[in-house]
């Protein structure tokens, strides 16, 4: 085996590991919960991706990251809000994909009351705005927290009864 061949081999071995931890979201994870064990009432923003990302789909993966750890990095550290990512191809997530009708990539918003989504909402306009930045920013907080409110609102009425 000659010295190119083996540097060949060692950079396909590289790039293909590369793209395997992209695939899998080894690439811009979303924040990890609070340590703590999880508020029985709480909103969940899950943006529901492809297995296989396109540049456009990584960028609004990314800036929905920002976003949410820029305005609303108290509420992710309380545990009050949760962000995640799921690959709605995935036959282990098929549940999920369905119960929220997703068919191609989507961000939602949903209000989770001990462990059953008791709400929820699609936020498309991701698409449109993902150009923007300061738009983009800007939607993505703002209709995070009206649910954040909204569930504030529940969970004080479902406390009182």
């Amino acid at each position: 085996m000659t010295v190119r061949s083996s540097m060949i081999r060692i950079s396909m071995a590289t790039l293909l590991l590369a793209l395997a931890g992209m695939v899998n979201g080894a690439a811009a994870q979303p924040a990890a919960p609070a340590a703590t064990a999880k508020p029985s009432h709480r909103v969940v923003a899950c943006y529901f991706h492809r297995t296989v990302r396109c540049p456009t789909c990584m960028k609004i993966g990314s800036s929905i990251d920002a976003a949410l750890k820029t305005g609303l990095a108290a509420e992710l550290q309380q545990g009050r809000l949760e962000w995640t990512m799921l690959d709605f191809q995935d036959p282990r997530n098929q549940a999920d994909t369905n119960a929220f009708r997703i068919t191609g990539p989507t961000l939602v918003v949903m209000e989770v009351q001990n462990g059953k989504v008791i709400n929820w909402k699609p936020l498309p306009k991701v698409w449109s705005l993902v150009g923007d930045r300061d738009a983009f920013f800007r939607y993505v907080q703002r209709e995070v927290r009206a649910f954040l409110a909204a569930s504030e609102g529940s969970a004080k009425s479902v406390t009182a009864k």
